[in-house]
């Protein structure tokens, strides 16, 4: 009990509704607290001297300014008892919610009344002693209602609801339709400007300069003020983080991407980012603004360029280098020989080699771009020479097509031996029942067949893979568009007098470098590719070509 005298009860009464409260019901309301605490206020003839209200609190935090503002009068001796409704009003945390009725108010000499539930420390009573008890089922129904109430969330989330605060720069909400989105006219011409430059070889800092010289205002200036372009515009300006959030967001292609955040716990409130997989994605939920083939171009030079703008040193080849062996991607770092006082030259390493038990690599980086850019103007001149691309392109396709039969024939042959090994075991199976085969003999003849069929489904799964390969170089889907676009960036490329790392990008898928130092280029582009494969014999053709017509040779 504590050492009080009735008559130098200083109140502080506390009121707190939560937003899950809310409008529930009328008994947890803001006046009907007020009320109760009033009444028992004036029934015990109590001295009262301030109210203390959070509205809109959640119980589970006792960060509340209300709350905060009672400790600091209790500290400053301005109230020495506090009251409430009940238990759950001062907090829902089992574990915070004794510490301030456990040891906090006795250490501060305060009294502390939960009219409904009949807890007062002052006085000896059971109610007291299950006071513990009253406060975990307060925590049990508060991570209950959390549970729901995320349940509902991510249910909508589930059914393409969109159901952010705010929306993504070029969108608006629905006027009638709620949590969908709709394209805001006003600001779509910038966003289809701002991925067309991107897809075209323009760098982010450009694209940013282009934007903050033309006066458009930055998502948030526009958010704010609903002007797309100001002249007088002193603030509000893009930056690069700004756009390339924008360049990653699914939104542009007509998908809703949620859950990418959440809180630790329905007590701690710190956000996590949630892993990609685990985030909630729902395809085609409202009108595309940016086509598919334009985005997943975008995508792949981001990923290429990486996001580090501050590099001291810069790399034509850097995003593109991997290793054969990790498939890990190559870095570049600079050394000195040794010679004192030498100039530092790049080398390309595996960051890797020692950590996974890869293979240590260290290559001088200048050499190798000179003959990646020797290779990729090669191959881009002969594609660009029909002549020499139609003697050879006509023969690998050809080529390709045997391949293609030679893995179907080998694939009917491995199935038919599957069948057979399948039909053998059926047959001793029933031999064994009829007495015909010993137990001993089949066990050991099926585990043998086994063992075979086991291998033989590894080499049809390999066979199916490299089937499926062939048949994808030869698909002829979208090829028109892919040949359209592969001509003008080819023409454009070899009109350059200084190479450009986006030109690189769009050519290139990735570069791999094995233990030996050999390099392995794969482009974006299957003829590309073709031609890659059978360099050497493009090269004879276009020097016959050459030969045969002096003229030519001459150019």
């Amino acid at each position: 009990m504590l050492d009080f005298k009735s008559q130098n009860f200083k109140v502080g009464m506390y009121i707190r509704l939560s937003r899950e409260d809310g409008d529930k019901q009328e008994s947890e309301s803001i006046s009907n607290q007020r009320n109760i605490l009033q009444r028992y206020v004036k029934e015990n003839d109590l001295c009262f001297v301030k109210e203390y209200v959070d509205d809109g609190v959640s119980g589970t935090t006792f960060d509340r300014p209300g709350f905060n503002e009672m400790l600091q009068d209790i500290e400053n001796k301005n109230i020495n008892m506090v009251i409430t409704k009940d238990l759950s009003r001062l907090g829902r945390d089992y574990i915070k919610t004794g510490f301030y009725i456990e040891d906090y108010f006795p250490k501060n000499n305060v009294r502390y009344v939960a009219i409904t539930d009949g807890i007062d420390t002052y006085l000896a009573s059971n109610n007291n002693d299950i006071t513990p008890f009253k406060a975990i089922m307060n925590d049990m129904y508060a991570k209950d209602i959390s549970k729901k109430i995320r349940s509902v969330y991510k249910e909508k989330q589930k059914q393409g609801e969109y159901l952010c605060s705010t929306t993504a720069y070029g969108y608006k909400k629905h006027p009638s339709i709620k949590n969908k989105l709709v394209v805001d006219r006003k600001v779509k011409s910038v966003v289809e400007k701002i991925f067309d430059m991107y897809s075209n070889g323009h760098g982010s800092s450009e694209i940013v300069n282009y934007l903050n010289s033309h006066q458009y205002l930055s998502p948030s200036g526009y958010r704010k003020t609903g002007i797309v372009q100001d002249e007088n515009k002193t603030g509000y300006n893009w930056n690069e983080v700004t756009l390339c959030n924008m360049l990653r967001n699914e939104v542009y292609i007509g998908n809703t991407v949620q859950n990418k955040k959440s809180v630790i716990s329905y007590k701690v409130k710190k956000i996590k980012t949630v892993e990609k997989e685990n985030q909630i994605r729902v395809n085609n939920t409202h009108e595309p603004i940016i086509d598919k083939d334009t985005f997943e171009k975008v995508q792949c030079i981001l990923e290429k360029r990486g996001t580090n703008t501050k590099l001291k040193y810069d790399y034509l080849l850097r995003g593109l280098l991997y290793c054969y062996h990790c498939k890990r991607k190559l870095q570049i770092v600079l050394k000195k020989n040794s010679k004192r006082n030498s100039k530092a030259h790049p080398y390309i390493t595996c960051s890797d080699a020692k950590e996974r038990g890869c293979y240590p690599l260290s290559m001088n980086y200048e050499k190798l771009e000179r003959h990646i850019i020797d290779i990729v103007k090669k191959i881009c001149r002969i594609y660009a020479d029909k002549e020499v691309f139609a003697r050879v392109y006509e023969k690998d396709q050809n080529k390709t097509l045997d391949i293609r039969e030679g893995y179907r024939n080998k694939l009917s042959q491995v199935n038919k031996a599957i069948n057979e090994i399948n039909n053998d075991l059926d047959k001793m199976y029933m031999d064994k029942l009829r007495g015909v085969l010993q137990e001993e003999d089949y066990i050991r003849v099926s585990q043998k067949l086994k063992f075979e069929r086991i291998k033989l489904n590894e080499h049809k799964k390999e066979l199916e893979q490299k089937l499926s390969q062939t048949e994808e170089k030869m698909d002829n889907k979208n090829k028109i568009k892919e040949e359209k676009e592969l001509e003008e960036l080819i023409e454009d490329f070899l009109k350059l007098e200084k190479i450009d790392k986006i030109y690189l990008y769009r050519l290139i898928n990735k570069i791999e470098i094995d233990k030996d130092k050999n390099i392995y280029i794969y482009f974006n582009f299957s003829k590309l590719n073709s031609i890659n494969e059978n360099l050497d014999e493009f090269v004879k053709i276009e020097e016959l070509i050459n030969e045969d017509n002096p003229k030519r040779k001459a150019m």
